[in-house]
């Protein structure tokens, strides 16, 4: 029996989801998730919650119209917002958590994007991320760093937080099924 599995956002799993972040030190707020589960019963994004061993270990949404400008013209859907708890890292929660993600886009698109934020920290920040995308197959589409989806500009100063992103995209490869 596989240790992980996957269950779409459910209404019912919202307070499960912020207690775990909460004990976790991590808030988020359930109003994040009741967003999220709106625009997945709207169609415009989906979301897997990944559990290890029957115990929430993190998740990952898949929006289909990404809000950086050049996925949206390209019509590349962008995978955001892959957290998986400290206590479930390094047990391959985050690696499956894509792999959902990657196979639902390979339906509609040729390539899917991921946007990451550039600083470490004592938590390890989003380094483990990078490593990881690049693992994945990930490479940088070549359009340089952003701040709030806009490109930074040479010569000026942006704070180091979540905003200050690196964007990736990855060919799929779409398999095929028979009827």
């Amino acid at each position: 029996m596989q240790p992980i599995k996957t269950l779409h956002l459910q209404e019912d799993s919202i307070p499960m989801i912020v207690e775990a972040f909460q004990q976790a030190n991590w808030p988020k707020p359930a109003s994040l998730f009741e967003t999220y589960l709106e625009e997945q019963k709207k169609g415009s994004r989906l979301v897997w919650l990944g559990f290890f061993e029957d115990q929430f270990a993190g998740y990952v949404t898949l929006k289909w119209q990404s809000s950086y400008p050049p996925f949206a013209a390209d019509g590349i859907p962008e995978i955001m917002d892959l957290n998986v708890l400290p206590s479930f890292r390094k047990c391959g929660i985050g690696s499956y958590l894509l792999e959902c993600a990657e196979q639902e886009a390979a339906r509609q698109s040729d390539y899917v994007g991921i946007g990451v934020g550039l600083y470490g920290g004592a938590d390890g920040g989003y380094g483990a991320a990078q490593r990881l995308y690049v693992k994945r197959g990930y490479i940088p589409d070549g359009k340089g760093v952003t701040y709030h989806y806009q490109p930074a500009e040479p010569g000026h100063v942006y704070p180091l937080d979540d905003e200050l992103v690196l964007w990736f995209t990855k060919k799929l490869t779409r398999t095929l099924s028979y009827s």
